[in-house]
């Protein structure tokens, strides 16, 4: 089991920038991450992974990664929260692949997100046609 750290992503910019997202809570193998450059917490963008491991109910084991991003905006000079961005994805591992098959899994979703057909549904707000 990994310990909990730091976790550092590179933000969206036309010129990266590195964001450190610190722990803020750790329970159970369940971790949420913070970016508390804004100071406010409402306006904390965070990052959420949790794993659920397979039982003798359900032979797979499931994690779950979300991304919050609240945008703030301001108001007579106080800033307060305008909307939140969610994002989601949610592996299901039956307990009998191989660490190939969850690499594989892994690289795929992580590859296919970068991929100009993917990133201009998200990024442009476009269907696929």
């Amino acid at each position: 089991m990994p310990a909990v750290d730091n976790l550092t992503v590179n933000d969206g910019a036309a010129t990266p920038v590195a964001v450190t997202f610190h722990p803020e809570s750790v329970s159970g193998g369940n971790a949420t991450f913070r970016d508390d450059r804004n100071g406010i917490s409402a306006l904390m963008p965070r990052i959420i992974v949790q794993f659920s491991p397979a039982s003798a109910n359900r032979p797979s084991n499931r994690v779950s990664f979300r991304v919050n991003y609240p945008v703030k905006k301001t108001v007579d000079g106080v800033e307060m929260l305008d909307k939140i961005l969610r994002s989601e994805t949610n592996f299901v591992l039956p307990d009998g692949a191989t660490t190939q098959e969850r690499k594989d899994l892994l690289a795929f979703h992580v590859n296919a997100l970068s991929n100009a057909l993917i990133k201009s549904v998200v990024e442009d707000v476009l269907p696929i046609y």
